[in-house]
């Protein structure tokens, strides 16, 4: 608007003053450096218009030389990144493939390019540590942000990957605490604990796990039988399990109560002999509908012959549910702790049919 505004006061004063100029040219003198120019009014504007032109031209033409040299300065620049974005599409590809050679070559490729480096180089150490190259996937792990949990997420991992638990623990450790809230740290913390055996710090870490929702709710129900059995029965083992600890007073009631807890309770009970009592305790506990995530730790709980109520209530339910394959692998636990060899074989032959997956 304001140059509108402009052009038509610019006309105005050309028409007003036009005439004038025309009928009254003037004359102008100018002596300079011994020179003398010599032109009327209306040639001297005339010039200054013509100068201004001139002025303007060569400004937009510097500007496009300027301009085609720094794109030539990129040209280069820009080739290599399109071939890098070229080299993360396929290395995308390959991987979702799980083809890890030819992944781990694109992704490095990918990675000259500084567009999601953390991102590339993440995918990168993963493809070549699947394509079996430890020492490349390492070197791009050092290139990563050293205080990420990306970085500590990835060196644990592998860690674990290759046997190193008690390694990963110690990576962890430094990394994840009870105000920790990334998810994916968290659980892997609680994963190398238990892979490492190192019962009474996972136990200690628990209430982190629950305030900071490193799990769903689901996922904390089975949870509960990946923990609870295995870390009562080792430290009952070593004879460091001790109810009135610390670490064990700490966990909220619903946890200590629990159905994984208490499984156990029974299996240390079991290894420390006291099988009635052991019995007793499964039998309080014992829920059809969790059957399918109690069975695994059943399995291993030394029961002897302590199992009579047990069998009583595994026939009781088979009366109403003949086709639970579940009920029939129980039943052949129960068999097998009792001795009767044959009919557990036909109990788990019966749970076979029902649940292919039952071994």
């Amino acid at each position: 608007m304001i140059r509108w505004l402009l052009l038509i006061l610019v006309l105005a004063a050309a028409m007003l003053l036009g005439p004038s100029l025309v009928n009254n040219p003037g004359y102008i003198k100018v002596i300079l450096a011994g020179r003398v120019f010599e032109m009327t009014a209306l040639g001297l504007i005339v010039a200054l218009l013509l100068a201004g032109v001139v002025v303007w031209l060569v400004t937009m033409l510097l500007r496009k030389l300027l301009r085609l040299q720094h794109l030539s300065f990129n040209f280069f620049r820009w080739r290599r990144q399109r071939k890098a974005q070229q080299a993360f599409e396929l290395g995308l590809q390959a991987y979702a493939k799980q083809q890890w050679q030819l992944a781990s070559q694109h992704l490095t490729k990918a990675c000259a390019d500084d567009f999601m480096h953390s991102e590339k180089r993440l995918m990168a150490a993963y493809a070549a540590f699947y394509a079996g190259n430890v020492a490349l996937a390492n070197s791009h792990i050092e290139t990563m942000t050293e205080d990420s949990s990306s970085t500590a997420f990835i060196q644990a991992d592998l860690l674990l990957q290759q046997g190193q638990a008690a390694q990963a623990c110690v990576l962890l450790a430094e990394k994840v605490t009870a105000d920790t809230e990334d998810k994916g740290l968290g659980q892997l913390y609680l994963y190398a604990l238990q892979q490492a055996g190192q019962w009474q710090q996972l136990l200690q870490m628990i209430p982190a796990a629950i305030n900071q929702q490193w799990f769903d709710k689901d996922k904390w129900q089975q949870q509960r039988f990946n923990i609870y059995p295995a870390a009562i029965s080792q430290l009952s083992q070593q004879q460091r399990f001790d109810e009135s600890a610390e670490y064990w007073q700490n966990l909220p009631a619903k946890e200590r109560k629990s159905t994984a807890a208490n499984i156990g309770r029974a299996w240390a009970l079991a290894q420390s002999g006291q099988n009635d009592a052991a019995e007793k305790l499964l039998l309080s506990h014992l829920q059809l509908a969790e059957l399918p995530q109690l069975l695994p730790y059943i399995r291993q709980i030394p029961l002897g012959k302590s199992v009579l109520k047990l069998r009583k209530q595994t026939q009781s339910w088979l009366r109403d549910h003949g086709s639970n394959g579940y009920l029939y692998a129980l039943l052949a636990y129960l068999a097998q702790q009792e001795g009767e060899l044959e009919q557990a074989e036909l109990a788990l032959q019966k749970a076979r049919q029902y649940e292919p997956r039952l071994g």
